[in-house]
């Protein structure tokens, strides 16, 4: 009986990570929620960059994946997301 429950744990923990992760999202400047993976332009101490919203040891935070933004999406400060890579 204890490994048939402990047999069932180790299954079913992978869904329960993969169900907790799709509901993360993080939460941008006004308070809008992009999913986790999804990149957009960010701008900090009127710094423009692209971020990826990600998970580092059950946080969320933001990946700067490269300096600058498109140029049409620099003067909002905060974009549409882009589609993940």
């Amino acid at each position: 009986m204890k490994r048939a429950l402990i047999a069932l744990l180790l299954t079913a923990s992978p869904a329960i990570a993969q169900t907790a992760q799709a509901d993360c999202a993080c939460i941008g400047k006004g308070g809008t929620e992009t999913p986790l993976g999804q990149v957009i332009c960010l701008t900090v101490g009127g710094q423009s960059f692209l971020a990826r919203c990600a998970m580092s040891q059950n946080v969320l935070t933001w990946r700067k994946v490269q300096d600058g933004c498109p140029a049409a999406r620099a003067a909002t400060g905060l974009s549409p997301p882009i589609q993940p890579l």
